[in-house]
């Protein structure tokens, strides 16, 4: 039963040494603007605007659409699935499950839902229940494996999920793999055992999507169970938290601390780097090293002292590259980038 529960640049030795010293967290004041205040317990900072940014544009937001980095950035914080990421550890915790089980052939997965997680707000659901049950999962996972090759279909239940690959050809009706025990209770069995697979529930593209939602607005659907509800697609997207959000760290706090998350589209890593400089970024990642030699050659005093304006951290390493985050030193608590996406979820602007 699984429950809740040196840089290595070439540059001179000097850089190195700063680099080392400053990549730490420190703290400035910083109030985010058009929202109210919100009082929070420990040692916890919520409120304020955090402005990021994808490379690429971003079109459809329902999971089974979701195929990229950038798409993965913006639903896996709109969307949420049987389990998540931790952020910082990269380990599969549970999410809209609250626990599951495995059988001893690896191949039958028990899932327990928790009750009460809702679907946002919308008025696709009148005055109707928005409570997601098993049944909101077998509708996703059909909708999921429904979808032709340009979908997510291919890297999640394709060869993996019993029944899917026939659900998928149009030879069974439903996917017997997947099987509503009751309310609360979800069954999913797997072709042969595979230790991925609760990574891949952990992906924004398997997530829970309401059935009114797709009556009302097919694959323009921005209705999911995030931390944040998107209010606007295009170049610039906002998303606004989440306040029925189900989940609450240690002190009773509920996520995301953050009020509002603006997403801007900046296709190249220079200009991004160019408006994180500007001011109009909180948060450049993805950098390699020659960007990163030369803000830091450039921009020494900025990452220097005890009170620096920017902090760098070293990202895990993808495909033998190494990549860089810099951020704007009054914010703690960012993530690993995981296959080039981030969770600002947890994200704090300390005040």
């Amino acid at each position: 039963m699984y429950t809740l529960n040196t840089m290595k640049l070439s540059f001179t030795s000097a850089l190195v040494l700063v680099f080392i010293a400053t990549v730490t967290f420190y703290s400035c004041a910083r109030m985010g603007s058009g929202s109210e205040e919100r009082v929070s317990h420990g040692d916890v900072s919520v409120g304020g605007v955090l402005t990021v940014t994808v490379s690429t544009p971003i079109g459809f937001v329902i999971p089974s659409a979701i195929t990229d980095a950038s798409s993965s950035e913006i639903g896996t914080h709109i969307h949420c699935g049987l389990v998540n990421l931790d952020p910082g550890l990269l380990d599969v915790v549970p999410a809209i499950a609250e626990s599951w089980s495995i059988d001893d052939k690896k191949t039958s997965y028990v899932f327990n839902l928790r009750k009460g997680v809702l679907f946002h707000k919308d008025a696709c659901f009148g005055s109707g229940n928005r409570e997601i049950t098993a049944e909101d999962f077998k509708y996703s996972f059909e909708q999921l494996c429904g979808q032709d090759e340009l979908g997510a279909f291919e890297t999640t239940f394709a060869n993996r999920v019993e029944g899917a690959d026939a659900f998928h050809n149009g030879e069974a009706s439903e996917i017997s793999g997947v099987q509503v025990i009751d309310d609360y209770t979800l069954r999913i069995r797997l072709i042969k055992p595979e230790q991925s697979f609760l990574f891949v529930l952990a992906q924004p593209s398997t997530a829970a999507i309401a059935e009114k939602a797709m009556l009302k607005y097919g694959s323009e659907s921005k209705i999911g169970a995030g931390p944040f509800v998107m209010k606007t697609v295009g170049k610039e997207m906002l998303l606004v938290r989440n306040d029925e959000y189900y989940q609450t760290d240690a002190f009773g706090n509920h996520l995301p601390y953050l009020d509002t998350l603006i997403v801007k589209t900046v296709s190249t890593k220079s200009n991004q780097l160019e408006q994180f400089l500007e001011g109009q970024l909180d948060v450049v990642s993805g950098l390699y090293l020659d960007p990163v030699r030369d803000v830091l050659e450039s921009q020494m005093a900025n990452f220097s002292g005890k009170n620096p304006k920017y902090i760098m951290v070293r990202e895990e390493e993808s495909a033998g590259y190494e990549s860089y985050t810099i951020y704007r030193a009054n914010l703690k608590g960012f993530g690993s980038n995981f296959m080039g996406y981030r969770n600002f979820s947890q994200v704090q602007i300390e005040q």
